[in-house]
């Protein structure tokens, strides 16, 4: 049980209530999501757009799955080329940890009563706004909008950090600033077309690091004895 005790798993824990709190008591959802929203016209005029729908959300969700998809292919050829054998264990590391992050995020918008800005009242749509911890209104349907299901892609880049971080440290940062950078940025293409808030992004990297990071305590991508030596 010690290998829980890994602070990648205790610090996010206890930065979780301190983003709970800045999202749930201060209006920086709404600021930030007000920036894309005409009033004028009760819509997000980049809803439709088409570099944002086509590129930063259809494109860079293709381009994860292709990595994915690539990390898997080279497991696979670990069994057809003896060179990378010593490479099996840390490829299916990281295609696991991509895919798993993900589909937990998933899970977890399927069951979220949340909805997106552009479904709520204030914004040009239907539903009522209620935080994380509100009850919903009744009559009013479950918005499955909670957390921010593309931005958690861009996030599932950082099983790479996780997956090398105990043999090359320097590129498992790298890996880790371009995860958390790809989670934003997909994050920040939906949000300007009105389909989530910060927070709902926010939240999504925290949902797929913690799952990295227990999967990385309970199935690390390396034998313990090679990862100490």
């Amino acid at each position: 049980m010690t290998r829980f005790r890994d602070p990648h798993i205790w610090w996010p824990l206890v930065l979780a209530p301190l983003l709970a709190l800045l999202f749930e008591s201060t209006p920086l959802d709404r600021a930030l999501i007000g920036y894309y929203y005409d009033a004028s016209v009760h819509a997000f005029p980049l809803r439709d757009d088409a570099f944002l729908q086509n590129v930063m959300h259809s494109g860079t969700k293709l381009l994860v799955i292709g990595i994915a998809f690539a990390v898997f292919g080279a497991f696979l050829l670990t069994y057809l080329l003896p060179q990378w054998e010593p490479h099996r264990r840390r490829l299916l590391w990281i295609a696991a940890g991509m895919a798993g992050g993900s589909l937990l995020v998933s899970l977890l918008k399927h069951g979220s009563a949340l909805h997106c800005p552009w479904d709520l009242a204030e914004y040009g749509g239907y539903a009522p706004f209620h935080g994380l911890f509100d009850m919903l209104p009744g009559g009013v349907a479950a918005g499955r909008c909670f957390p921010g299901g593309h931005a958690s892609g861009g996030f599932a880049l950082m099983a790479f950090y996780f997956g090398l971080r105990d043999t090359s440290a320097r590129t498992a940062r790298l890996f880790l600033a371009a995860g958390l950078a790809a989670g934003m940025i997909m994050g920040w293409s939906q949000m300007m077309r009105g389909a989530h808030f910060l927070s709902h992004n926010v939240w999504s990297g925290w949902v797929v690091w913690m799952y990295l990071a227990v999967q990385y305590a309970a199935f690390p991508p390396a034998r313990r004895a090679v990862a100490a030596a």
